[in-house]
């Protein structure tokens, strides 16, 4: 693990928790002011902390211990009348950390608690997505004109087809969670997929959701140089497709058919498959040239496991360059 990304994320964690601390103090010298009983309270219960200490070291505790408890029972319930009394919520003066399983100190029982292991990965995230530097675009500027009075070689109309698919991909952003399907998008170049795939990432990061998107062949570049161990700045790339809420990889079959690449491909998919995880994959080959290109385990995970959008239409770039001249 990065050392850095490792202390950002455990500084960003403990910030919560005296984020908290300063919030509860803040409250409780209002309260202070405007309730003064319940600064009175507040002292006879620290008083009778320190009789408890006393009657600890003479031995006597338990002898005391059902007293002492009620009493102080009766004191925190009777400042929680108070505060609704004059308007307050009851708990207005708990302590309310970001992740109560640790209470924002990113330890749980002597291990990363989630909440650090998450802020982690966040971290990791976003330092790849600067890498990327990744020029994030909105369904509205999906235009279904470039597709217009296109047939296919079996007759199909490439704008029913496009719409079809925007559609689709629009409603998956919409309504995206961690249940939502893998989706394979295929076809030629320049036909849309970048622009769906970069559409949906801008999307699910607006909902909170952490994205990795970058092209198959700089991944798994990045995870090779991990696993060798040429790689200066030790992220865990691998680690963190394999966890992300999302992982769109685009252009697959770029890559070097290695025995690596290969392996690394088929662990991504299996493994984000197993876990439930969403991933889009983009590609220009067909279902044929997928066929061809990968072992039958990637294959039939691909098709049977993703939802599947053959996309149609000229290459929209080389027709905007027409455009332009």
């Amino acid at each position: 693990m990065n050392e850095n990304v490792f202390q950002e994320a455990y500084t960003r964690v403990r910030q919560r928790r005296a984020a908290a601390v300063a919030e509860v103090e803040a409250h409780r010298d209002e309260i202070y002011r405007s309730i003064p009983e319940i600064a009175e309270i507040d002292r006879s219960i620290v008083r009778t902390s320190m009789r408890i200490y006393e009657l600890a070291q003479q031995g006597r505790l338990d002898q005391e211990r059902d007293r002492i408890m009620r009493e102080n029972l009766d004191a925190q319930h009777l400042c929680r009348r108070l505060l609704v009394k004059n308007g307050y919520p009851e708990d207005y003066l708990d302590l309310h950390y970001t992740c109560e399983k640790c209470d924002d100190t990113g330890y749980l029982n002597n291990s990363y608690c989630d909440c650090l292991k998450k802020e982690i990965a966040r971290i990791g995230i976003q330092r790849m997505q600067q890498r990327a530097h990744l020029e994030l675009h909105d369904f509205d500027t999906f235009s279904l004109s470039y597709y217009r009075g296109i047939v296919t070689d079996d007759g199909r109309d490439c704008e029913k087809v496009m719409r079809q698919i925007l559609d689709r991909c629009t409603a998956y952003a919409r309504t995206f969670s961690l249940e939502s399907p893998s989706m394979l998008f295929f076809g030629p170049t320049g036909v849309g997929k970048t622009h769906l795939s970069l559409a949906i990432a801008k999307a699910v990061l607006e909902k909170g959701y952490s994205v990795i998107y970058d092209s198959i062949i700089d991944l798994l570049g990045d995870v090779e140089r991990e696993h060798f161990g040429r790689a200066k700045d030790e992220t865990d790339t691998l680690s963190l497709l394999l966890t992300a809420d999302l992982l769109i990889m685009d252009d697959l079959g770029t890559e070097f058919d290695t025995s690596f690449n290969v392996s690394t491909v088929y662990n991504i998919i299996n493994t984000r498959l197993n876990r439930r995880l969403p991933t889009i994959i983009s590609t220009n080959f067909g279902y044929e040239e997928i066929r061809d290109r990968y072992a039958a385990r990637i294959v039939s995970r691909l098709f049977a496991g993703y939802e599947c959008s053959e996309f149609v239409g000229n290459d929209i770039r080389l027709l905007k360059r027409l455009e332009e001249h």
